[in-house]
């Protein structure tokens, strides 16, 4: 029963920060049901569509879960599950709703703009130009990273006896002697994806209910499992790859509802029955006094020398790894990007923003329960960290789904398995085409402030549809003018560059959506083909949560120019920047330097990317700490 009562307890903790802390960050950041958001005030019908908040829940709760809230406790409950939970419970509430939260309603009050311009509005052109930079990198590993792990998902493969499945089983396709699990999610994917745009007309052109939609989004994803079982498809990993990129270059630039919305939507109705379907079998298994809790061989509440030994301190390691279910920085890029650019007021900014947050916490303390019930120490080390071999965090999760169904509901270990996969190929793919279309916003916002002076540029609200054939307006930079703009960010008016021939067709071309795709594209594909982005994977984690610390600290540099308290933002963004700063100093001194002597291939680019991203958080910290000195003596701030 005591699984139980861990579901019971983080549930109760969950709701109570919902309760209580949530309306209070509401009070600080000034939230007003009465004001006018970027969404309602621009609406084009392709970036900023006003909608309902139940359906921009989905799509940013599916574009912010993906694999992360799985993944991350999959790799560190292996310091014990009590450490894990906690950071999950308390970064949560604290870190991770309050950052989530605080970036959406702040890009929404900054007229639907992300946190780069953000930065260049309060803290200088400098600062921006250094956030444009991690970010950039930040969302080509994320793409990559994913791009990848929807790959190993398709092609991950288990014996038969471990499914306990016949031999002459049809289930699943063989391969050497072993099940290959992943071909069905991948049918399932496509179906639900050329689907998508029927849903997002009904919900947005016919003003279907959402009630309706939902239960039809349903039936779509009974259907898509229905095809996926009668005709698995069996890729190879790199022709997966070239699918994804395709889908996600066409994603990326057509109208939001067409797919990123519709499809998250449709996406997300598996997720909620994946969450649902956890917490059953969880519960079954522990009223049937199965699994593998409480047993000797159970995972321990306390690993931590074992992890430490393993991987490394658990601090700061350990909360490098759970990022998603405790604070993970991509979320600000969602917040900032997409999200902000659907809300229809800005109480649905706390609804999704901080709800959100919550729930993908839940998601991770339901993983953690999965694994405690469904594997044993000696199986979870097997498949996540084998003595031999590479280990396999998806298959681990796979399997502990499996097992947990099995002992819970008497589910066949391979249909629980296949659940797992189901929920995970999904949303590594939901998050892809977020991300892709997050790295086109921040190109488009970097080419509008490169070549601002040249006339091409000059405006960046021309709107040029109807004469150029297919550019648009920047997303990214084209939002609402808002009022009291700090003074040192006011500078004088400069003389615009008249440009013709192949000059100003070239930066014409730079307003093409579908180029800025391309290019966000082609970055991912360079980092993410042939497993490239493993060589600067050890770093991408402690630059994620560096990027939640320097939202943070954009974020309280915010509130102070608007003379609200900041001690909400202010220490968790302390403690982030200790925690990333940290890791970012120990894999130079412990790992890349020590690497690079010994002549390890790869160690130069990784020293070069960890001491550039030190550099340029430096350079936000100190333009930041510049800034708020200035207010304070202006006697504009409070505390």
């Amino acid at each position: 029963m005591g699984v139980m009562l861990i579901i019971l307890v983080a549930a109760v903790v969950l709701f109570l920060g919902g309760r209580f802390y949530a309306p209070l960050i509401g009070k600080v950041l000034g939230e007003r049901l009465d004001r006018t958001t970027p969404a309602v005030e621009k609406n084009d019908g392709r970036d900023y569509v006003p909608t309902r908040t139940p359906v921009v829940f989905a799509h940013h709760y599916a574009s912010i879960a993906g694999a992360g809230p799985i993944v991350g406790p999959v790799l560190a409950i292996l310091y014990g599950w009590g450490p894990a939970l906690v950071w999950i419970l308390l970064g949560g509430i604290f870190l991770g709703a309050v950052h989530d939260f605080a970036a959406t309603h702040v890009a929404m009050r900054e007229g639907g703009k992300n946190l780069t311009v953000i930065a260049r509005r309060y803290l200088g052109p400098a600062a921006f130009v250094m956030t444009l930079i991690i970010m950039i990198a930040i969302l080509a590993l994320v793409c990559a990273a994913f791009l990848d792990l929807s790959a190993t998902a398709l092609t991950s493969k288990v014996s038969i006896e471990t499914l306990q499945l016949s031999p002459d089983q049809t289930l699943f396709r063989v391969q050497d002697g072993e099940a290959v699990i992943g071909g069905i999610a991948s049918t399932s994917v496509i179906f639900i994806t050329f689907c998508s745009p029927l849903i997002g007309f009904l919900y947005l052109k016919r003003k279907v209910s959402v009630w309706v939609c939902s239960l039809l989004a349903m039936i779509i994803c009974g259907i898509s499992i229905w095809v996926g079982l009668h005709n698995p498809l069996p890729v190879q990993p790199e022709t997966w790859k070239i699918m994804i990129s395709a889908y996600v270059l066409i994603s990326a630039g057509v109208p939001v509802w067409l797919f990123l919305q519709s499809r998250d939507f449709i996406n997300v109705h598996i997720l909620y029955v994946g969450i649902v379907f956890l917490i059953v079998a969880v519960i079954a298994a522990a009223i049937r006094g199965g699994g593998n809790f409480g047993g000797v061989e159970a995972i321990p509440v306390d690993n931590w020398s074992e992890g430490t030994a393993k991987l490394g301190p658990g601090w700061p390691v350990m909360f490098i790894m759970i990022a998603c279910g405790a604070v993970s920085g991509f979320h600000s890029l969602c917040a900032g990007g997409t999200t902000c650019k659907q809300l229809s007021n800005e109480l649905a900014a706390r609804r999704v923003g901080y709800y959100g947050m919550l729930l993908e916490s839940f998601l991770a303390v339901c993983v953690i329960c999965c694994l405690l019930v469904g594997l044993s120490l000696s199986s979870y080390k097997g498949y996540c960290y084998p003595a031999e071999g590479k280990g396999n965090a998806i298959l681990t999760f796979a399997m502990a789904v499996g097992h947990t169904a099995n002992v819970g509901l008497g589910i066949p270990i391979a249909y629980g398995a296949l659940g797992a996969m189901l929920l995970l190929e999904g949303f590594l793919v939901t998050t892809l085409d977020t991300a892709i279309r997050l790295t086109r916003y921040m190109i488009e916002e970097g080419w509008a402030t490169f070549f601002g002076r040249y006339d091409v540029f000059a405006d960046s609200r021309e709107e040029l549809g109807d004469q150029s054939g297919g550019t648009i307006e920047l997303a990214g930079t084209g939002g609402l003018d808002v009022a009291e703009e700090p003074d040192f960010d006011n500078p004088s008016p400069v003389s615009v560059i008249k440009t013709t021939g192949i000059v100003r067709g070239l930066l014409r071309l730079l307003k093409y959506y579908w180029v800025n795709s391309g290019l966000a594209v082609l970055f991912m594909l360079l980092l993410g083909w042939g497993q490239g982005y493993k060589i600067l994977w050890s770093i991408f984690g402690s630059a994620n949560q560096l990027l939640a610390a320097l939202a943070l600290v954009i974020v309280t540099v915010w509130l102070l120019n608007k003379k609200r308290p900041i001690r909400y933002t202010l220490f968790p963004a302390l403690f982030m920047l200790a925690t990333s700063l940290t890791m970012l100093v120990r894999l130079m001194v412990f790992k890349y330097i020590p690497g690079l002597r010994e002549g390890v291939p790869g160690m130069m680019p990784l020293l070069v990317a960890d001491a550039v991203v030190i550099v340029m958080a430096a350079g936000i910290l100190l333009l930041a700490v510049k800034r708020c000195c200035l207010i304070y003596r202006s006697g504009r701030a409070v505390g």
